[in-house]
């Protein structure tokens, strides 16, 4: 009985966690979102990352969203990833014409430090956003995006499921590039996963973003969001 109390402090962050952030989003749009990367080791140290999936067709969003973003990986050290990528967007909108964005992006990835058995990890990543009105007049808008993620993840715990329980979450901000620079998007991310096979893992999780229009506004939260994450690597 005893080596299960060393587990407690993560049960209760994954049951709580979660409610803490429900209670800032009075007022935001409630989505889901839906989607599974498939992952292939084609050489020694790289990978190639696939996800596909849709947003807001379970909720009552005023928006869905179709998307494909297939990205490489190299991974230098242990430490640290190389990733590029480029993100296909089609956005069915209710009220507004109909757009369709293409995306490239590129990223570096550094895990460090390990507290405990918890792996922190910083990602920063810049995209360049190409959008293109697809109804009514052709418009095009053309916006370079830079992020930043603070990460952390568990190991994996032995309890209620065979292959065990981790932890995992991040805060991101994201920032324009145009005049003035300032972060205009930060996203909390937090949930559970379960390693369900040998190539299979599954993954909850609730997103809070918070948004502002200026740099001198106060973020307000403008979407809170369920979203269920499904991974299968290729052996």
């Amino acid at each position: 009985m005893r080596q299960y109390w060393k587990y407690i402090p993560n049960l209760i962050a994954i049951l709580f966690l979660p409610a803490l952030l429900l209670q800032t989003a009075h007022g935001a749009d409630f989505q889901t979102w839906s989607d599974i990367t498939t992952i292939y080791r084609f050489a020694k140290g790289w990978r190639y990352d696939g996800d596909q999936g849709v947003r807001g067709i379970l909720s009552d969003s005023d928006f869905k969203l179709l998307y494909f973003r297939p990205s490489v990986r190299y991974r230098v050290k242990p430490w640290f990833t190389v990733h590029g990528g480029i993100r296909f967007f089609k956005t069915f909108f209710d009220d507004e014409d109909d757009t369709f964005e293409i995306g490239p992006w590129q990223g570096l990835r550094f895990v460090w430090p390990e507290i405990g058995n918890y792996a922190i990890s910083h990602y920063f990543r810049f995209e360049e956003r190409m959008t293109w009105q697809t109804e009514g007049e052709s418009d095009f808008d053309f916006t370079l995006r830079s992020r930043y993620q603070l990460g952390f993840r568990s190991p994996n715990y032995d309890i209620l499921f065979k292959n065990g329980i981790y932890l995992s979450g991040s805060i991101e901000a994201f920032s324009d590039i145009e005049t003035p620079i300032f972060i205009n998007r930060i996203r909390y991310d937090v949930g559970p996963g379960i390693k369900a096979s040998a190539a299979w893992r599954v993954e909850l999780r609730y997103l809070l973003q918070q948004e502002k229009q200026s740099a001198s506004a106060a973020f307000t939260a403008n979407e809170h969001i369920l979203r269920l994450r499904l991974f299968y690597t290729f052996e």
